[in-house]
């Protein structure tokens, strides 16, 4: 049997459908992270918008702070430790990012853990939810890290 050129014609034009079919793909795969990446971006910066400056300050204590105040930092905190979740999951439950992606998000996560508000306010609003153990140990791991490295910053 000898191939016609139709069939040659055909094959051709399969391939090159199929081809296209896969870069259309990709760019919608490509436009939806960005789409999404902007949508954290967006939450996260809301979120520290509405903290106060104080949170970032090596002194801060909430227990300090009358009970309104308290209460507001509180409400955002639990949305910036769901969001902080979210990003986890889709890393390590869903795989829907890369590891550079997540590294800047991690990198993110672990800075605010730095600070002394974010540890106070996890630890209040650990108690009252029920986040996954992974994510759970993934957090208490930060903050030991950062425990670790104070102590040392400190006896040097």
């Amino acid at each position: 049997m000898q191939l016609q050129p139709s069939d040659i014609i055909a094959s051709l034009a399969l391939i090159t459908s199929l081809f296209s079919i896969w870069i259309q793909d990709r760019g919608v795969r490509k436009q939806l992270l960005v789409t999404n990446i902007g949508e954290y971006t967006r939450r996260y910066q809301e979120i520290i918008l509405n903290l106060p400056k104080s949170v970032i300050f090596d002194d801060f204590n909430l227990a300090s702070l009358e009970v309104e105040e308290q209460d507001r930092i509180l409400r955002y905190m639990w949305i910036y430790f769901d969001l902080c979740y979210e990003e986890y999951s889709i890393y390590t439950d869903l795989r829907l990012i890369n590891k550079k992606l997540w590294k800047r998000w991690k990198s993110g996560i672990i800075s605010s853990f730095s600070r002394p508000a974010f540890q106070q306010s996890w630890y209040l609003i650990s108690q009252n939810t029920t986040y996954p153990e992974h994510f759970v140990d993934f957090i208490h791991s930060i903050i030991e890290n950062q425990t670790l490295k104070n102590k040392k910053f400190l006896s040097a």
